[in-house]
């Protein structure tokens, strides 16, 4: 790009500002050899030219404008690449006479202070100021508020917050990590903000920091999160409390009225993280029943069996430090602004990572229905995470085995004892017609099962491994939820047991439930058909919105906040991902997820 004679004063700005690798960058882009390759997938915008300044505006701003917005690169910010913001910024700046967003010439604008004040107290969205040049904002507005300020560096500094301006505002409102590139089923390329307008309203009337409200995520969770972000803040601003020491090797396990050196430490973790009262009276060595039922409290909400006792790992959960509790609440966050809106309709979310669903009634803001569930295995068979509409049910199902169990389990136990498939309630069949008739258990059978020609299913009834009912929302994942008769696993307090489906607690319940506004299917025809003959379909009136979501974090609807463990290792990828700051990659940018071997199954 050819140097104009505005380019020794946007050089003399970088070297002022001790931006030395800028000079270098711009030398490098000058002549023939490429800048270093940065990571960041957006493209950025076409280099131009630059062009004489109109009449009437500084030289020094025009050229800096041109130069930061036809190269996408602002040298000054944590994040110099701003190809993610350039296509806003372009036609806002264009339509300023003096080319200046937020000074009016060399005077500031009334909201310029609030809105870095703003950008200051990005923590209260669950942000990181610092990912938005807070600091560095506030002192060059302190540095550069005077009419003998250079307009190269009033340039930077306006620059600088519109950039901010517009990636916080996406950030609140739709999060920062597209979620296609973490894999999840979810598409939030809809909701696209009216940026234009809203910087405009942030500068001209609104502020920031009520835009920033506005804009935020409108389901109840997200708002219980914010608050609960504050309270954990706070806290682990107030100091972390001391550590639990190590279990003795000749007591591995703190049973209720034990001796041990860590009850001191143990009153005071309680205490920061609200299980135990302030006030609560303890001994110095004793584990004694408040001390019990505090841990019990804590056990509970930490996806822990609540039973009093202090083994490896309740006191593990104890140690997760308060700042990583705060971290745990803002990647929850960040999940949560994925997620359409839901607050206006009734619908069905699972928590895969809390092993839990519940329903919502968007007219009282409750959880009408809640029950335990059973989802993937984190090794091999994890749960996806999509939204879908429920469409129907099917009670008393057949279910149809994937090949691989076919093959690899039920064959081979049926070769060895020739009465397995009838004593488990299978048959082999020639087709997926439910009227299709059962054919005998013999060796040449079992040989075309195994070649594809022939077909194993198991019939309806209580040793279905669907139980008496399913719920189909059609996904590319064939993934559904489903009853099932190994009803103990729900008793485990740690519960990813299936092959990739959801296996519900209490299937008569759930059905009541989302057929509740169809009155000819009382809870009595429900356990009718259940317990009939046959498998029965029903179609509901109104499609229901599943969610199958993914958080380590939950605070229900009475105000308790549960902690769970990141056993598909989530958490560690988004934070992971949002380390590597902006321009973050969108949709398209990261290889296709690899398609199942073959469909979930209970």
């Amino acid at each position: 790009m050819p140097l104009t004679p505005a380019t020794p004063r946007l050089f003399t700005h970088f070297r002022a500002s001790g931006l030395l690798t800028a000079a270098v960058w711009l030398l490098a882009t000058s002549g023939c050899r490429q800048p270093p390759a940065q990571p960041a997938p957006i493209p950025a915008a076409k280099p131009v030219s630059a062009s004489p300044a109109p009449q009437g505006v500084d030289a020094d701003v025009a050229a800096t404008i041109e130069q930061v917005l036809s190269t996408s690169e602002h040298p000054s910010l944590k994040w110099s690449r701003i190809p993610d913001v350039v296509s806003v910024l372009q036609p806002l700046y264009a339509s300023e006479p003096d080319r200046l967003y937020w000074f009016d010439r060399t005077t500031p604008v009334a909201s310029l202070k609030t809105t870095i004040a703003a950008l200051s107290a990005a923590a209260e969205h669950g942000l990181d100021p610092v990912d938005y040049d807070a600091a560095w904002l506030e002192q060059q507005f302190t540095d550069l508020t005077g009419a003998s300020a250079s307009g190269a560096d009033r340039a930077m500094l306006d620059l600088g917050v519109s950039t901010a301006v517009v990636r916080i505002l996406n950030a609140v409102h739709r999060g920062r990590v597209d979620p296609s590139t973490m894999y999840w089923g979810y598409d939030n390329s809809a909701r696209n903000l009216d940026l234009g307008a809203l910087m405009t309203a942030v500068r001209d009337s609104e502020g920031l920091a009520a835009t920033l409200d506005a804009v935020s995520p409108q389901v109840t969770h997200y708002a219980r999160a914010r608050r609960t972000l504050a309270v954990y803040r706070a806290r682990a601003e107030a100091g972390e409390p001391e550590s639990l020491p190590a279990l003795p090797k000749d007591l591995p396990k703190i049973q209720p009225g034990d001796r041990w050196e860590g009850v001191p430490a143990l009153a005071a973790r309680l205490r920061a993280v609200g299980d135990l009262a302030q006030g609560a009276g303890v001994d110095d060595v004793e584990y004694t029943q408040v001390l019990v039922d505090a841990v019990k409290r804590f056990q509970r909400r930490h996806g822990l069996g609540n039973d009093g006792v202090i083994g490896a790992g309740t006191r593990r959960a104890l140690n997760v430090p308060l700042a990583s509790r705060v971290r745990q609440i803002e990647l929850a966050m960040e999940r949560m602004r994925w997620l359409p809106p839901l607050d206006d309709k009734p619908n069905v979310f699972v928590n895969v990572a809390l092993f839990r669903l519940w329903a919502t009634d968007p007219t009282s803001g409750g959880e009408p229905l809640r029950m335990n569930v059973v989802v993937g295995k984190s090794l091999d068979h994890q749960t996806p995470l999509f939204v879908e509409r429920m469409e129907y049910v099917i009670f008393r199902p057949y279910w149809n085995p994937p090949r691989s169990i076919v093959v690899n389990e039920l064959v081979p136990k049926a070769r060895r004892d020739p009465a397995y498939l009838d004593k488990e309630g299978f048959e082999i069949v020639a087709s997926g017609n439910e009227k299709a008739a059962a054919l005998p258990g013999t060796p040449e059978n079992l040989s075309k099962v195994v070649a594809g020609r022939l077909y194993i299913r198991q019939k309806p009834g209580p040793q279905n491994a669907l139980g008496l009912a399913k719920f189909i929302f059609p996904n590319d994942e064939d993934v559904y939820m489903h009853g099932t008769p190994a009803q103990q696993y729900f008793a485990r307090p740690r519960r990813d047991l299936s092959h990739g489906c959801i296996r519900l607690e209490d299937p008569a319940r759930f059905a009541e439930w989302v057929l509740r506004d169809q009155p000819e299917w009382t809870r009595e025809r429900i356990d009718e058909v259940m317990n009939g003959e046959k498998p029965t379909r029903v179609n509901l009136k109104q499609p229901l919105t599943v969610v199958l979501f993914y958080d380590t974090v939950h605070i229900n609807s009475e105000g308790v906040l549960f902690f769970m463990e990141d056993i598909y290792g989530h958490d560690r990828e988004l934070d992971a991902a949002l380390q590597r700051g902006y321009p973050f990659p969108v949709k398209g940018d990261v290889a296709p997820k690899p398609a199942p071997a073959e469909p979930a199954s209970p």
